[in-house]
């Protein structure tokens, strides 16, 4: 039976603009390999890998939950750990 030496990882990005960004990667199971391809992966796309979580998730951003470009009331106990909220 020949084993599989691949695994899945939830690949997080920052772009130069700060956006951050996900996706599904397939990598090695050696986790330093597996770094260095997602790292040249996103590089491709001018994005810099910030981490990685094996298998798959849902990431959740902060954009997700506070639009700073609406006129929506935003919540007080988010505003309150939004470190550039803090004053």
């Amino acid at each position: 039976m020949l084993e599989n030496k691949e695994m899945i990882y939830t690949a997080i990005y920052q772009s130069a603009q700060g956006e951050l960004s996900c996706e599904t990667y397939t990598g090695h199971m050696n986790r330093p390999d597996a770094w260095l391809d997602a790292a040249k992966q996103g590089g491709a796309n001018n994005k810099c890998l910030v981490a990685l979580v094996p298998g798959v998730h849902p990431v959740y951003f902060y954009s997700d939950f506070v639009d700073s470009t609406s006129t929506k009331t935003i919540d007080n106990s988010i505003k309150q750990h939004d470190l550039f909220e803090l004053s």
